[in-house]
């Protein structure tokens, strides 16, 4: 307990829900489905707080814990690969909320506590933020549906988009719109024969051994996670697949609850995609069902400032809105891993450099 606040631990399911309602701000990541999906799937237990927040108002932090041996080590909201955390409350979150929930979080006996919110609410947690908190900077791309489909078709879209869009027509895509609990299943099939096939371009683009990149690929096991999220969300979870003469092309997860839409996970053949066009096709009719459903804010994920993935962002209207994660820890956790995923970099251009040579 922390001074002129209470918090209830687990958060009582039916009051998590009441609030998900009452907050504007609030994203399907921040379902008590999508919890228990994370916790079924990583490993880690039900630890979200239900505050009793000064002036009588309440917030629900979604919040899982990581424990090693029996011990608590790591409560986290969300880790890295779970999409966005942070705090639902009665009407949206103020810096004043968070800047409780931080004070809270920088006291728990535990090795690290973190929080990602969404982009849109990470101005509030980067004002509340106390000295002490690691920030990790991140930039997502956001586009604003509310003007409509159709005005974003006419004056939003880059002519990119709409010449790229007509084209898909010639080759007659059969695009499939599935809820994650539809018996089929085809997109979320579709998805897991995609991403083998990227998960050795990966390999071959970083100089990576294969038996390495599918290592990692097999730990981190996306389609089994777009396979347990889709059962999970039912109806928040969409899949959208296309296929040209029954070949799978692209699919694109989006993840939907009131206001907000988030492109979550992708997968595509690359060659095929390139020739038919596919992506732009997924893109525009997501955003028009969306829009439909009174969709305000559809969040296209994250890309560096600068990058080929954040310009194609833009060809749709997408805005880039920087935001960090926030963290707090006992020992350098963030430090070290930064190091290693540098040692990985260098070690991953070193091999394409030596196979450049070789082939020349």
């Amino acid at each position: 307990m922390t001074t002129g606040m209470t918090v209830t631990s687990p958060a009582p399911r039916e009051e998590w829900r009441r609030l998900l309602a009452a907050d504007p701000q609030a994203v399907a990541t921040q379902t008590p489905e999508w919890l228990d999906v994370l916790c079924a799937r990583a490993g880690r237990t039900d630890a979200s707080r239900l505050y009793e927040l000064p002036g009588g108002r309440r917030g629900v932090l979604p919040l899982v814990a990581r424990t090693v041996a029996g011990m608590r080590v790591a409560e986290e909201s969300f880790p890295y690969g779970w999409g966005y955390g942070g705090l639902i409350a009665e009407g949206g979150v103020t810096a004043d909320d968070c800047r409780v929930v931080l004070d809270d979080l920088a006291r728990r006996p535990v090795v690290r506590t973190s929080v990602v919110p969404t982009s849109l609410s990470g101005q509030a947690w980067a004002d509340a933020a106390p000295y002490g908190a690691i920030r990790v900077p991140y930039t997502a791309q956001v586009v604003d549906l509310s003007p409509g489909y159709d005005h974003l078709w006419e004056k939003v879209f880059k002519r990119q988009v709409r010449n790229s869009v007509r084209k898909a027509e010639r080759f007659s895509l059969d695009v499939r719109r599935e809820r994650g609990d539809d018996p089929d299943g085809v997109g979320v099939r579709a998805f897991a024969e995609l991403y083998g096939q990227q998960v050795q371009r990966w390999a071959a683009q970083r100089g990576q051994p294969l038996w390495l990149a599918h290592r990692v690929a097999a730990a981190q096991d996306r389609p089994g996670q777009v396979a347990a999220v889709a059962a999970g969300l039912g109806e928040r979870c969409i899949v959208w697949s296309a296929f040209h003469e029954g070949r799978p092309v692209a699919v694109n997860v989006v993840l939907q609850h009131g206001r907000h839409a988030l492109g979550w996970l992708s997968a595509m053949d690359d060659a095929l995609s390139r020739e038919t066009l596919a992506t732009y096709v997924l893109h525009t009719r997501s955003f028009a069902d969306a829009a439909a459903e009174g969709v305000q804010w559809f969040h296209m994920g994250e890309s560096d400032p600068g990058s080929a993935p954040e310009r194609y962002k833009a060809y749709f209207g997408a805005a880039s809105v920087p935001y960090e994660a926030l963290r707090f820890e006992r020992l350098p956790l963030t430090r070290a891993d930064k190091g290693l995923r540098h040692v990985v970099a260098e070690a991953s251009a070193w091999r394409a450099r030596r196979k450049d040579r070789q082939a020349g």
